[in-house]
């Protein structure tokens, strides 16, 4: 008797969760279906399990923009220790340019970004969120050759929370 009702117990706990996992994956999948960079969107946002946890787009996009701040921070790092093999004066010059660009990205969204989304300001944020993907691309355009792949998930990805926040916008 005891093994039927831990049985039973085991396959509706198996049962909730696996309906709680497609609620969670349906969230994501949706919210990336309106996005520029699908692909990205949803490698990202699988990757990180917080992002199972969101219940709605502003949970979602809130822990999107978490999500943006580490990768600049990741990236800023990165090139902090490439900046120590590089000699070129040229290149050392775009290493910075491309290390300012993520520290920007990271302390803007900090101290303007998540409290301006945090209080429903989504033009603002809107904004915000954009000066990463501009950080992205100008560090992109000066032409250095490390980290591409880091980048272009970084620009794309903050191009596809700057659509999140358009479509909060647009709800409220």
């Amino acid at each position: 008797m005891l093994s039927i009702v831990l049985h039973v117990l085991f396959v509706n706990q198996n049962t909730v969760t696996a309906r709680s996992n497609n609620d969670e994956v349906s969230l994501i999948r949706k919210s990336c279906n309106v996005t520029h960079y699908l692909d990205t969107c949803l490698s990202v946002l699988e990757a990180d399990s917080r992002s199972r946890s969101a219940t709605d787009l502003k949970s979602l996009t809130r822990i999107s923009i978490d999500i943006i701040c580490e990768q600049a921070i990741e990236l800023k790092s990165l090139f902090i220790k490439a900046k120590e093999n590089v000699t070129d004066p040229r290149l050392k010059s775009n290493v910075r340019v491309c290390i300012e660009a993520f520290d920007y990205c990271n302390y803007d969204l900090k101290t303007h970004g998540i409290p301006d989304f945090e209080k429903g300001n989504y033009f603002d944020a809107n904004r915000d969120v954009d000066v990463c993907a501009v950080g992205a691309s100008d560090c992109s355009y000066t032409g250095i050759k490390l980290f591409n792949r880091e980048i272009a998930t970084l620009f794309n990805f903050s191009a596809d929370v700057v659509s999140f926040i358009n479509m909060l916008d647009s709800h409220s």
